[in-house]
């Protein structure tokens, strides 16, 4: 095999992108390190370098999933514009967070699955952005305000996250019932999370 020629750094950087599109097209459970290595033109031990073993690549392109729906977060956020005063804006600011959660999911749902499947390996460092980090601010940023309780401080975060998250997985897994409007149901959950919060 006439391999490309990649520097250390480098071929990292292109085995997770490799390993990226390979997963947004095909699944997490189909990644191989070989098909990954004959995708990019190198010997299957030049990958084993970067990545020890299939459940080292499948933890990094979990956390690259999740930290790719971190910044689809972060950016939801910050696109909100608001007139209001910093009680109103961090409701806003908390809900666009809510509706960008879901519409990643639909629009990218082998990644999102990626970002939660199972992994017997940890990732070697935090999440960074971190999704739950920006969930965790959004809901600080409600209490400073007084947009809710300070009482539902630790309770707020898991609490929306688990109503976004089970939405999300409904319409990933194309169980959506009837009759339903997408649109419309995503903004009902969004409002009601932050009127249980609240």
């Amino acid at each position: 095999m006439s391999e490309k020629p990649y520097h250390h750094g480098a071929l990292e950087a292109a085995l997770m992108d490799a390993a990226l599109d390979f997963v947004q097209t095909s699944g997490i459970e189909a990644l191989t390190l070989r098909d990954l290595a004959r995708t990019l033109g190198v010997s299957p031990s030049a990958v084993y370098r970067h990545f020890p073993s299939r459940d080292h690549l499948v933890s990094r392109v979990s956390q690259a999933a999740r930290e790719s729906l971190a910044l689809a977060l972060l950016e939801a956020r910050d696109a909100v514009i608001s007139n209001g005063r910093a009680k109103r804006r961090s409701i806003e600011r908390f809900e666009a967070i809510g509706r960008a959660y879901v519409v990643f999911a639909t629009q990218h749902p082998s990644l999102f699955a990626a970002a939660f499947v199972l992994c017997d390996v940890p990732p070697a460092t935090e999440d960074n952005p971190s999704a739950w980090s920006v969930l965790v601010d959004s809901v600080e940023e409600m209490v400073v305000s007084q947009a809710i309780p300070a009482s539902r401080r630790a309770d707020a975060p898991i609490i929306a996250w688990a109503g976004v998250h089970g939405l999300a997985n409904i319409l990933t897994a194309s169980i959506w019932p009837k009759g339903y409007a997408f649109d419309n149901e995503i903004d009902a959950v969004v409002t009601g999370i932050s009127r249980a919060i609240g």
